[in-house]
């Protein structure tokens, strides 16, 4: 293309939608926003001549000229596969929130509702990755709910999407950080057990250390990221080995109907239908971040055939390996009031000394599931900070202008990811004052992770399988199939959305007291509160309308 098209011409957003099914890849850009921002792509003149459309874009020569910055595109399908098993990290997010579980219905709760949450998580990942397929952007499930949304309520549906989206991402990856953090605390512990008194502030400088970890690989080390996903992927799978075999062979065993069909409860829960379903929470956690492949999606060259392929496969393989522990695990497992009861803090150390009968090798073992929740609170950063970072070049955020810059030397959005780490760094005041107000915060990981899956699976299902709405994309659910899968994955989310609310365990005080609801509620006010003041007049929806051409 020759020069610019200059006419403002306003599309109307039926028309925006159907562009989808002209074959050629573009990007449509608002005058009211910075080109210096944006990713250059090719409009095709034709479409002005033989469609009436016509964008406020330069040309690829002239935004050059305006030195425009994007994003580098370094992640494959492996690099970013990797990415997804080790935020998600399943086997060693399930080590660390097995008691709630076994309190709750004992190993037939963790086994049978691990394979519930596994297949019900497929569906939400295939449901979710057909979308990713027709719409791949770093906004991701906000971006989707402003194209398929009805026109009069998809301003305000995708913008506290956005807001929910970010809130629960941001702790999510502060939970893995904590837990890095709780465990090397533990680590010391389990070395010294008669010396070495935890204390809380000194948990609060570790995490801190463990977000400066990722911020660093994050900014300098940003051209290093596929790589080091790529490794802490491979890490993930040998630790995975090795612990289970260690465990087979040095371990002690349950009998079967201990695994598959005795049930306790001790959670204080009258009933043992609702203490069973409060123990989904061991294994719903382990299952949370797969979307971090669609906030990538525009750093790879192939995001709409890549991106459902990351998503769906991650979530597969973290599932049967997690499988495969869990099995292990609950014939392992000995004692449960033992291990309960380890001044550790942290139930899969202590049954770890007890099968190796060694501090050393204890701790390597240990410190393979740190290593991860390490890794873990590092994708976790790169994914949260692409979201927000698209949330804000789409002025839907205080100060968007200046979050929403990309480093020319780095072409990364550094900005976003400072302040990212300082928003989970300030975190780490509530763990000092009150661990149980900081928990209360990361408690809303669940509910606003599954919130921000729930919403465009919704519209989806209502409104972006009419025929002739919107094209699919590489990887497709079929009408039919979809509408089956898109369903299932809906009652899912719904479902475990709710008791996830639950406390696990009664009576209910004011530490055991489950505040994800308050949190959820309180950052929905907040956003609220600004949408009103603020967000209404800035945030028109998504600046950028992204099209991947489809073969």
């Amino acid at each position: 293309m020759s020069k610019a098209l200059t006419s403002t011409r306003t599309l109307d957003r039926d028309r925006f939608v159907n562009i989808n099914y002209l074959h050629t890849p573009f990007y449509i850009i608002r005058p009211s926003f910075k080109l210096g921002h944006y990713k250059a792509m090719s409009l095709d003149i034709s479409l002005e001549k033989d469609h009436g459309i016509f964008s406020d874009k330069p040309s690829v020569a002239e935004v050059e000229l305006m030195e425009n910055v994007e994003l580098r595109h370094q992640f494959s399908v492996w690099s970013l596969g990797s990415l997804c098993l080790c935020l998600m990290a399943t086997w060693e997010a399930l080590s660390t929130v097995v008691a709630t579980a076994l309190t709750n219905g004992g190993a037939p709760c963790l086994f049978y509702n691990y394979i519930i949450t596994f297949l019900a998580t497929i569906a939400v990942a295939c449901s979710l990755g057909e979308i990713a397929s027709m719409y791949p952007t770093a906004g991701g499930q906000y971006h989707w709910v402003a194209l398929l949304s009805p026109s009069r309520s998809s301003k305000a549906a995708s913008w506290f999407t956005g807001w929910i989206s970010c809130g629960g991402q941001i702790v999510l990856s502060a939970s893995a950080a904590f837990a890095a953090a709780l465990q090397l605390q533990a680590l010391i512990t389990l070395n010294n057990p008669d010396s070495y008194i935890p204390k809380r502030w000194q948990g609060m400088l570790v995490y801190w250390v463990v977000l400066a970890y990722s911020l660093a690989l994050n900014l300098w080390g940003s051209k290093l990221l596929p790589l080091t996903n790529m490794a802490s992927g491979v890490i993930h799978i040998v630790a995975f080995l090795t612990i289970v075999v260690v465990l087979g062979i040095m371990a002690p065993k349950h009998d079967a109907s201990y695994v598959f069909t005795e049930h306790s409860n001790t959670s204080g829960w009258s009933n043992d239908g609702v203490s069973w379903l409060v123990g989904l929470l061991s294994t719903v956690y382990p299952f949370l971040g797969y979307d971090s492949a669609t906030h990538l999606a525009e750093e790879m060259a192939h995001p709409a055939r890549d991106v459902p392929i990351a998503m769906v496969g991650s979530v597969i393989v973290n599932g049967i390996m997690g499988l495969g522990y869990c099995v292990i695990l609950l014939f392992s497992i000995g004692d449960l009031d033992q291990l309960l009861l380890s001044p550790t803090g942290f139930p899969f150390m202590q049954l770890f000394l007890n099968v190796t009968k060694s501090k050393a090798g204890a701790s390597i073992l240990s410190l393979t599931v740190t290593f991860i929740a390490m890794a873990a609170n590092a994708a976790g950063l790169t994914s949260t900070s692409r979201t927000a970072w698209a949330f804000a070049r789409d002025g839907a955020i205080p100060f968007s202008g200046y979050l929403a810059h990309v480093d020319k030397r780095y072409a990364v959005p550094t900005r976003m990811i400072v302040c990212i780490s300082v928003i989970q760094m300030l975190l780490g005041f509530l763990y000092l004052g009150s661990s149980t107000a900081f928990n209360a915060v990361l408690s809303m990981a669940i509910l606003g992770i599954y919130a921000s899956y729930i919403l465009p699976i919704i519209y989806m299902t209502l409104y972006g399988r009419k025929s002739g709405s919107h094209r699919p994309g590489p990887f497709t659910l079929g009408t039919i199939g979809g509408m089956v899968i898109n369903v299932i994955a809906i009652a899912w989310l719904a479902f475990a959305m709710v008791f996830s609310a639950f406390p696990n365990s009664q009576p209910v005080t004011s530490v055991n007291m489950n505040y994800c609801v308050v949190v959820m509620g309180g950052w929905l006010v907040l956003g609220g509160l600004y949408y009103w003041w603020s967000g209404r007049k800035q945030y028109n929806g998504p600046a950028i309308v992204v099209l991947e051409k489809v073969s």
